[in-house]
């Protein structure tokens, strides 16, 4: 008996010591992990981590960040209760690096009358959260409510919206596309508010540049983070420049910086003047960006809706002298792919309806191959219509000059002119003539360039160069693309409203036209950061559907036999445990 007694006493004293080492090991853990922080996420998409730009942004924050996520309510959907849960592990995630990142979850129409909700949502609207409708199915029927689709985010007693649901360009779920781009839609946001003023971007006109309605998606989709206009030259210095008097007594003028901070020449059909040419080249010396959407030939898609074919010929742009000094040429010639797209074609009449089979056609590409660069490390297919190629020229080691978007491995060069026929689709490839492979159809050129008007400026320029002209640019960037097509957008007439660069009309496939060129002008705009953000890809993870309609008993058991089976086993392995350990006592 006594030394039953003297069992139970040591093992009290045995349990209370392990219970205040527990508790003195848990708190010097939570001491030092107050010092040392770190995470380590085992997903294999690197879901759960932060960019390391994101990172370093939330460490430099002097002030405190206030986000209303208005998200919650009692009427939410699984999957919008799902999107809330990813919202809210991502601002954990924003608090632990950073105490100045105040998050709350608010129901903004609780307890609120149907007047009170209608004038609720009508200043979110004017805030630029426009709420959007729910429908569900009960017992009572069809109801639908509104939803706010993000956040409000404040700091520096400014307040900007996060639109936090949006659609996937592409028609897919906007579950997965939204949790995608969550990061980034909340970054862009504090961000915005960060920054004094947003980076300045313009599409160049006066050049038959494609129109407004033909870029008006992209335009779109830019003024989320950049003021977008668009400019005329017509020989005056001071379209790209801010020029100012200097001294009023002798009407000295001055030149202060570039009005704008990226360029964009989309598709340009008629020949640039001298004098345009000089704005442009200078606007590059004083550490503009540009990027080139160049048609090096005259063929486009929308010659052969009338006709089987048409004659291509070399587009006259006179712009070769500023490419070649920048380090690059747009050869005028056409890519013929194995890798391309497929056309409708008519092939006769049912009544009075015409009736089409779609065929591949080699002139309009589908790109898959890319470099190991930024812009296209998210990139899949790219749409491209008559495309030409692109050289590297000259042997300046200031310049680095790195491809982005390739041919397929079957390629062939159709040299203009040429006479583009859309039998070129019905006969069958030879495959000896597609002996090219892996040719730069889009570059960046990245260095200080010479200007192409050094040595050679024309006398009636005299008034232009006392404004000052440069030789040599500050560091600066440009892209070149081979194909201007690939920032058209087409228009749905019946809605009077663009469809998204990138999408085919005939097919109905969407592709990555619209994140590239997105890509192409974050990184023109040094928004380095925002360009790794737009990086990460990932994918929810779900259950195959074939696999579960065909095994749906064996799953079943599964499910229920399994845990059933663990639980059995553990507790016949502690029965047996107990026995050897009282048996041999």
């Amino acid at each position: 008996m006594k030394e039953k007694n003297n069992n139970s006493q040591r093992f009290k004293k045995n349990a209370i010591t392990g219970l205040i080492v527990s508790l003195l090991i848990l708190i010097a853990v939570n001491i030092l992990s107050s010092f040392f922080f770190f995470r380590i996420d085992l997903t294999k998409d690197k879901r759960l981590s932060l960019s390391p730009t994101t990172i370093q942004m939330l460490k430099n924050l002097d002030d405190k960040v206030y986000i209303r996520v208005f998200l919650k309510g009692d009427n939410l959907p699984a999957d919008y209760q799902l999107f809330r849960e990813k919202t809210r592990d991502i601002l954990q995630e924003f608090r632990s690096y950073s105490k100045n990142i105040h998050v709350e979850f608010i129901d903004p129409v609780k307890d609120k009358t149907p007047e009170e909700v209608n004038t609720i949502f009508g200043e979110f609207a004017q805030k630029g959260l426009k709420p959007i409708p729910i429908s569900r199915e009960d017992a009572s029927g069809f109801s639908t409510h509104y939803i706010v689709p993000g956040a409000m985010i404040a700091y520096h007693n400014k307040e900007y919206p996060a639109t936090l649901i949006v659609a996937d360009p592409s028609g897919n779920d906007w579950l997965e596309y939204s949790i995608q781009e969550l990061e980034y839609n909340l970054v862009s946001s504090i961000r915005k508010l960060m920054t004094e003023g947003k980076p300045k971007v313009a599409f160049l006109d006066g050049h038959g540049e494609m129109d407004f309605y033909s870029t008006s998606w992209m335009a779109w989709q830019l003024q989320r983070f950049y003021n977008v206009d668009r400019v005329r030259i017509n020989g005056r210095v001071n379209a790209l420049n801010n020029i100012a008097i200097e001294d009023s007594v002798s009407q000295t003028l001055t030149v202060r910086g570039n009005k704008y901070d990226v360029l964009i020449v989309a598709q340009p059909t008629e020949p640039f003047p001298d004098a345009d040419k000089y704005v442009i080249d200078q606007f590059l010396m004083k550490g503009g960006k540009i990027l080139w959407l160049i048609d090096a030939t005259d063929a486009s898609a929308d010659s052969l809706q009338d006709r089987p074919e048409f004659f291509a010929t070399p587009r006259n742009l006179r712009l070769n002298d500023l490419f070649f000094s920048y380090g690059v040429r747009l050869n005028p010639n056409l890519i013929q792919d194995l890798s391309c797209q497929q056309i409708p074609i008519g092939v006769g009449q049912i009544g009075d309806q015409q009736q089409y089979k779609f065929m591949n056609f080699p002139y309009c590409l589908k790109v898959v191959n890319f470099t190991d660069h930024p812009i296209v490390r998210n990139i899949k297919e790219i749409k491209s219509d008559f495309t030409g190629t692109i050289d590297f020229v000259g042997k300046d080691n200031e310049l680095k000059k790195t491809p982005l978007l390739l041919t397929s491995e079957r390629t062939k060069l159709v040299p203009a002119p040429a006479i583009v026929t859309i039998n070129v689709g019905l006969a069958t490839p030879n495959m000896q003539e597609y002996a090219f492979k892996y040719l730069p159809i889009a570059a960046i050129v990245e260095g200080t360039f010479e200007s192409a008007f050094n040595g050679i400026l024309p006398l009636e320029f005299d008034t232009m160069k006392a404004l000052g002209f440069l030789q040599k640019s500050e560091p600066t960037r440009q892209i070149f693309v081979a194909d201007g097509d690939i920032i058209r957008n087409f228009i749905d007439r019946q809605r009077n409203q663009p469809y998204p660069t990138g999408y085919d009309i005939y097919t109905g496939v969407m592709y990555d036209n619209t994140d590239f060129l997105l890509n192409c002008i974050n990184y023109l705009c040094d928004d380095d950061d925002l360009l790794q953000i737009r990086s990460k890809n990932f994918k929810i993870g779900s259950l195959d559907p074939v696999k579960i309609r065909n095994h749906k008993n064996l799953y079943s058991v599964l499910n229920i036999v399994v845990p059933l089976a663990l639980i059995l086993i553990m507790g016949i392995i502690l029965i047996i445990i107990r026995k050897l350990k009282y048996s041999r006592k």
